[in-house]
């Protein structure tokens, strides 16, 4: 069930129903507000289905295009709520201090500021165009020795200082008025009812599923697995045509490292067939995605060690400049150039050190 989301550069949400005999699952149910809220109850209608038929909803990530009707849909049908037990938000304690919903026409006031902002801003595409597992091999949950640790919001705060320094991202009222209007006002928090870790089995649409935690895009990120049929709920994991943000920020030491190790660890499911994505249409070949967008990251540190070689110790934001469109240049651009500087550093292909401002400075190894 397709969900129009005013994201720039995605269009849409797949919002996914898993049916049996007591009712139906739905997993990512879509953008907080009354546009997605209406589509989703017309989607569901369409199919012979209303909002109290659900019984479960089922949050692929903390990201709000996926989360934002799931407190509603928990409240209304007394659904059961299930994410990833890292799963938390930015706004989730401001916004449990509300004790009721906002008016019709104080969430459409709040989901146009929040849409004009996004447009503005380019907040929330996937294409700029965690927890790591430190262990050689992908040996469970990355979350299993420390359930707490990195668990804040997965992006560089509006106005805040990012971590390699020098750059200031000033909070423009439009967005200041985003986050604390759209962002408290328009939705009730998505508390889980259900906390699982990597490995859980799950009864969904009358057989079993395997969750898989997939760190990287965010440290939170699940994957549904369901081995009788070969299907994978891939959420932004794998995506059939766009690869999806990796941020150096609060996803743990090397963000990359366990994006990358859990690509294979999908690609290595015994008998997937179809992938069911959350943007885009399924496709029927997950390993041969997982090639390519690894082979798209792969390509990425070779433009970051070029430039790199090009023009001497730089910054994040000076490298970022050489290998993304200046249409692109901005917190998201220098965050995913972040994530692969940290990579090439503890991989040993790139070295960092911090000038006198306390600005990172990077320069990559030269070519062999």
């Amino acid at each position: 069930m397709q969900l129009p989301i005013w994201m720039p550069g995605l269009g849409h949400v797949n919002t996914y129903g898993l049916l049996d005999d007591n009712g139906l699952a739905v997993v990512d149910p879509g953008l907080p507000g009354p546009s997605s809220w209406k589509a989703l109850k017309q989607r569901l209608k369409q199919a012979g289905f209303g909002v109290q038929d659900i019984h479960t909803v089922i949050v692929t990530h903390s990201h709000p295009d996926h989360f934002g009707g799931a407190g509603r849909i928990k409240k209304e049908a007394g659904a059961n709520l299930v994410a990833h037990r890292a799963f938390t938000t930015w706004s989730l304690e401001e916004t449990n201090r509300r004790n009721h919903l906002p008016t019709e026409e104080e969430q459409a006031e709040a989901e146009r500021i929040a849409a004009a902002a996004a447009q503005a801003l380019d907040i929330g595409g996937e294409e700029i165009p965690t927890i790591a597992d430190h262990t050689d091999d992908y040996e469970g949950d990355p979350l299993r020795d420390n359930p707490t640790t990195e668990t804040q919001a997965q992006s560089v705060p509006w106005g805040g200082e990012t971590p390699w320094g020098g750059t200031k991202h000033p909070i423009p009222k439009l967005t200041r008025r985003m986050k604390i209007r759209a962002m408290r006002m328009l939705f009730r928090p998505p508390n889980p009812s259900q906390r699982v870790v990597h490995g859980e089995r799950i009864q969904l649409a009358g057989r079993e599923w395997v969750s898989i935690h997939t760190p990287g895009h965010t440290v939170d990120h699940l994957c549904l697995y369901d081995p009788e049929h070969g299907l994978l709920l891939s959420g932004d994991h794998v995506l059939p045509s766009i690869t999806p943000h990796i941020s150096g920020v609060g996803n743990g030491a090397d963000a990359l490292r366990s994006y990358l190790q859990t690509l294979d660890l999908v690609a290595a499911l015994d008998g997937v067939k179809l992938g069911l994505p959350a943007h885009g249409h399924p496709f029927d070949d997950v390993p041969g995605r997982v090639d390519a967008i690894k082979e798209h990251h792969e390509e990425r540190m070779l433009f970051i060690r070029d430039a790199s070689n090009a023009i001497g110790p730089a910054t994040v934001q000076d490298i970022s400049h050489e290998i993304f469109p200046k249409k692109h240049w901005g917190v998201m651009a220098e965050s995913e150039t972040f994530a692969h500087l940290e990579h090439m550093v503890l991989a040993g292909d790139a070295e960092r050190w911090e000038a006198t401002d306390g600005t990172l400075m990077y320069r990559a190894a030269p070519a062999a």
